[in-house]
Formats: structure tokens, C-alpha cells, sequence
């Protein structure tokens, strides 16, 4: 991957695996190599991005953007401005698009104004969108879409399976997209517990999305003018200091925002690559993941790394007949058509 020029896009740069990012990127030689953008849903209210931008180096190149992933008609208006700069020549392509924003709600049903469950708007549809749309824009020849994994994901097994799923839901965990959309379950949780259908909804954004990298891989690289670019999963693992938990009970949010951190940087001394990791730590992985030509190769497709290692998707993520109907299905989702996306075989 070239190390001279490009634009790197970034989602959530205001969060904390966002701000751990930025802290990584503007001490990295790409902050002056490299043109940034950041997208955040108020630029007015990114206070924690601004104090980063602080340290930044005098020639650091960036523009902050608003971007509202809860809304597929801005998703639109945000790709066609980044587009139509690209195409004029005031931004070099995008070589690294890091789709780093998330949510997860646990307080109970919350949907978007397209009438699509909060959590699976943002975490997977909003990235599906936004990633067909700029294409266009990305770097023919060495552009990287990065999104952000979850160890939650792996509900039967990996690194933390979650409790939160029975055994009777994880065999129709993945329903039919429409259902997944709007958050209906075909095995709901008879204790009507909000935390746990809360963070079932995150497991199955997070594993909706390993389902996506394989099938947007495959349909890159048989488009001849695309197939260099590469999809590529990161597990940040247990990354405290983050806001990740906000919507969740109280407890729960004072573990992630303040003792995971503490208990991330202690054993940092320990582990090179811990379950529990510290913001700084999940930075320097992203920022690997975006630029290192070595460790995962020059194109690196369809890889799923934890932290600084090569690692698997969950078992469920593989199943190809499945990828393809969710594609599909989110396609009809987003309103996606021929004049969206420069991807031929889009259908």
C-alpha cells in the first residue's frame, strides 16, 4: 500500500476506540502523508475529537464531517459530497475506510426513522450502505474497508461466547433480514429482559457484518477494476474507556468506562495481545490494520484480525447460502440501484 498519499475516512472518530485511533494516526507518519476524514454525527459536539486534533501536526489535512448513520437518506448525501471531492480533485482517494462507529442499546426497543431497529441501522446497514457508495471514491489499487468486530459475535464459541443467547435462539440466531431490520426475534426471551435482547441485537450486528466481509469480498474481486481492494475485520476484544456501554445498566457502564481501562493498561505489561486492551492498544492495531503491507500482505482479503493477530470468524459467519441472502436483503433495505455503486455484479 502506498505510503505517500491517500485519504483516510473514519466513523466515530469521537468515541473511544475512535479517539484511540486518531491518537495513534497523528503521531504515525500518516497524519501528514495522509488526508483524513472525520465523521462524526455533531461537529459542534465532538469535544473529545477536538482535543486530540490538539496535538495533531501543523500540516495534519482533515476535514470534520457530519455524518447521522441512523439516517440512510444523509448516508447518501455524506457518500455524494466525499464522491464528488474525490472526483474534483480536492481529495485523493480513500485508502483506508474505517468504519469504526457503533452502538449498543439496551433499554429496550428503539428504531430509526427508515423504521429499522437501532442497532442493526447503525452497526451493519449504515456500513453496508456507506461502503457501496464509496466505492468510487476508494483507492483502486490498495484501498482497505476496515469495520470493527466484536468477540460478542462468536455466541457459540470463541474468545467470550455470549450468555445471552440460549440455546434454543442460537439455532435461529440469523432470521430473514426483514426480521433482523426490525428486531424481531423468532425465539424472543420470555423474561423480556431489555439488557438481553439488547445485547443479542449487538451480537447479531457484529456477526451480520463477518457475514458481509466474506460476501463483499467475493463480489469485489470479481469486479476487475475493484479486486484490489480489501475487507478486513478488527476485534478490538474487551477495550475499556469506551462509551460503548452507555445505554446500559449502570453497573455495566462504570465497569466499561472506568475499571476495564485501569485492568486493560495493567496487563498490557503482561500479554502483547490481551483479551481486555486498552484504547491505545486497539489504535495501534486499527492503524496496522489499515497500512501494515507485511503482517497480513499486500492484500490481505477478507481477513479477520483480534487485536494484532490473524484470527477466524465464528462458525455461523461462513455459511455462503446465508451471506448471499442477507446481501439481498440489504440491498432491498438500503434502496440500493444501479446508479449507486460502481460494484458490477451488485445483484
Amino acid at each position: 500500500m502506498s505510503d505517500t498519499s491517500g485519504t483516510v475516512l473514519v466513523t466515530g472518530p469521537n468515541g473511544g476506540l475512535g479517539i484511540g485511533f486518531v491518537a495513534q494516526l497523528l503521531r504515525s507518519p500518516y497524519a501528514t502523508s495522509h488526508e483524513t476524514i472525520y465523521a462524526v454525527r455533531d461537529p459542534e459536539k465532538a469535544l473529545a475529537l477536538k482535543t486530540v486534533l490538539k496535538t495533531a501536526p501543523k500540516d495534519h489535512k482533515h476535514l470534520v464531517l457530519p455524518l447521522d448513520l441512523t439516517s440512510l437518506d444523509n448516508i447518501r448525501k455524506f457518500a455524494t459530497d466525499i464522491n464528488q471531492r474525490v472526483t474534483a480533485g480536492s481529495l485523493p482517494p480513500i485508502q483506508a475506510l474505517v468504519l469504526n462507529a457503533g452502538v449498543k442499546d439496551c433499554t429496550g426497543d428503539n428504531f430509526t426513522k427508515d423504521g429499522y431497529e437501532h442497532t442493526f441501522a447503525v452497526n451493519y446497514l449504515a456500513n453496508f450502505l456507506l461502503s457501496l457508495l464509496l466505492l468510487e471514491s476508494m483507492d483502486k489499487q490498495c484501498g482497505r474497508i476496515i469495520y470493527v468486530g466484536s468477540t460478542a459475535a462468536f455466541i457459540t464459541g470463541g474468545p467470550n461466547p455470549s450468555p445471552f443467547v440460549s440455546e434454543q435462539q442460537k439455532k435461529a440466531f440469523i432470521t430473514s433480514t426483514e426480521n433482523m431490520a426490525k428486531g424481531i426475534e423468532e425465539i424472543p426471551d420470555p423474561k423480556g429482559d431489555a439488557n438481553g435482547v439488547g445485547e443479542r441485537r449487538y451480537s447479531l450486528s457484529k456477526l451480520l457484518m463477518n457475514m458481509w466481509m466474506y460476501e463483499f469480498q467475493r463480489r469485489l474481486d470479481a469486479d476487475s477494476k475493484l479486486s484490489n481492494i480489501a475487507v478486513l475485520g478488527l476485534d478490538p476484544g474487551w477495550t475499556g474507556g469506551t462509551d460503548i456501554a452507555r445505554n446500559s445498566p449502570a453497573g455495566a457502564k462504570f465497569f466499561f468506562k472506568n475499571i476495564l481501562n485501569r485492568v486493560g493498561y495493567i496487563i498490557s505489561f503482561i500479554w502483547s495481545n490481551p483479551l481486555i486492551r486498552t484504547p491505545s492498544k486497539t489504535g495501534a492495531d486499527f492503524l496496522r490494520v489499515c497500512f501494515d503491507r507485511k503482517a497480513f500482505g499486500e492484500y490481505p482479503k477478507a481477513r479477520y484480525i483480534n487485536g494484532s493477530e490473524l484470527y477466524h470468524t465464528p462458525e455461523e459467519a461462513g455459511d455462503e447460502k446465508q451471506q448471499k441472502v442477507l446481501w439481498e436483503g440489504s440491498l432491498k433495505l438500503a434502496g440500493i440501484e444501479g446508479d449507486d455503486t460502481v460494484l458490477d455484479n451488485w445483484r
